[in-house]
């Protein structure tokens, strides 16, 4: 199995405009993914669901990971990774990355 591509971001456009991007790396033999820094880019997209669908749409594209974070936002938004992270295996808790994976995220 190859190791890790490093880290990706998955991001929803309009009109030519990126509305939304959450950067996330995946590692499938320890069937781990994280992501990090969930953002609208613009006050009027915030709030709307676009980071819930993303996450849902990384989760369906990387069936049979447990998802994490690396923590480092936390602090900021601990209402909004428990409301996404209810019934997602690892529900977006803190952990470090795996061996196989890039730092640098």
């Amino acid at each position: 199995m190859a190791p890790s591509a490093g880290w990706r971001e998955r991001a929803a456009f309009l009109n030519g405009d990126e509305l939304f991007g959450v950067d996330y790396e995946t590692c499938r033999r320890c069937k781990l993914g994280w992501v990090e820094q969930p953002t609208a880019h613009h006050e009027k997209h915030r709030r709307c669901g676009l980071a819930t669908a993303a996450l849902a749409a990384l989760r369906h594209e990387h069936p049979g990971l447990q998802w994490h974070t690396l923590g480092g936002h936390l602090t900021d938004s601990v209402p909004f990774w428990e409301a996404v992270g209810r019934e997602v295996p690892g529900g977006y808790s803190r952990r470090t990355l795996c061996l196989h994976t890039h730092p640098g995220g």
